[in-house]
């Protein structure tokens, strides 16, 4: 028997995405850090401009972080595109939904030297021309605000539907459930804003959950980028009853009969 594994040989993947680039990216971030995982953040390259703010109806006054911090904070993750302003996108035209994309892409590319191929939709309306958009841009997946509470790792990265938003009633039982997850490449998938962990009073129990994804053995944190990249390279592996092949220019991951290997890019196993 022949299951697909994620680098290293980990049979889950975990991955964390948040939105909106506020001050609490800075100790979440280091938070991260701390326990050697990786985050993927979806920055609004003309709000940080302005050092946008608003009131959260609880109250607490939220601040976007200013573009002279961001150069540098998230070295190790994954900066993605959230668009330029943060619209509602049903009520643009293409030429303006392509304006945010485009923009965005552009200025998160000068501000951190990196090339910028991941776009998170903001708000919760997504469509068919959106992804189109997205995929215009040179973007490689577009996430949305949907959400799915299962483990199944994407089948169509330009209609990413998001695992889990972590304020959402069921989200703790969600994250347990992850570590007995028997589906092949079994992905946990959290969505949400770092300042909710400042509303919710969720701190503590978020590095509890943090903690205990750097010390499963058989987990691997992974950013969005690295998820699709990787799972595309797995969708183009030849797996019959004769043989192996890996046409990807990715190592790939499996396992037969419990014992694990890897298989180079252009590499061949007879079975």
């Amino acid at each position: 028997m022949i299951r697909k594994l994620y680098p290293g040989g980990k049979a889950r993947a975990f991955n964390i995405t948040y939105d909106d680039g506020v001050l609490q990216d800075i100790p979440f971030v280091s938070l991260l850090n701390r326990y050697r995982l990786k985050g993927t953040f979806n920055l609004n390259s003309g709000l940080m401009e302005q050092e946008f703010a608003w009131e959260h109806p609880s109250g607490a006054l939220i601040r976007r972080l200013p573009t002279a911090a961001v150069s540098r904070l998230y070295e190790g993750h994954e900066v993605a595109s959230h668009t330029v302003t943060h619209p509602y996108m049903q009520g643009l035209s293409r030429d303006e939904m392509m304006y945010q994309l485009v923009q965005d892409k552009a200025a998160l590319e000068a501000l951190t030297g990196r090339e910028i191929r991941g776009f998170a939709v903001p708000f919760d309306w997504y469509s068919d021309e959106i992804a189109q958009c997205a995929a215009a841009c040179g973007f490689e997946y577009a996430r949305t605000s949907q959400e799915r509470y299962c483990y199944t790792p994407p089948g169509d990265y330009f209609h990413w539907a998001a695992g889990a938003y972590h304020i959402m009633p069921g989200f703790w039982h969600f994250a347990e459930r992850f570590f007995q997850a028997e589906e092949e490449l079994a992905l946990c998938q959290i969505v949400g804003h770092s300042y909710d962990l400042d509303t919710e009073r969720m701190w503590q129990r978020m590095e509890a959950l943090l903690k205990r994804v750097a010390e499963d053995p058989d987990t691997l944190s992974m950013t969005n980028l690295e998820l699709v990249r990787y799972l595309k390279a797995m969708d183009q592996a030849v797996i019959t009853t004769q043989r192996i092949e890996n046409p990807s220019g990715q190592t790939l991951w499996f396992s037969r009969d419990g014992h694990v290997f890897s298989l180079a890019p252009g590499g061949i196993l007879p079975l």
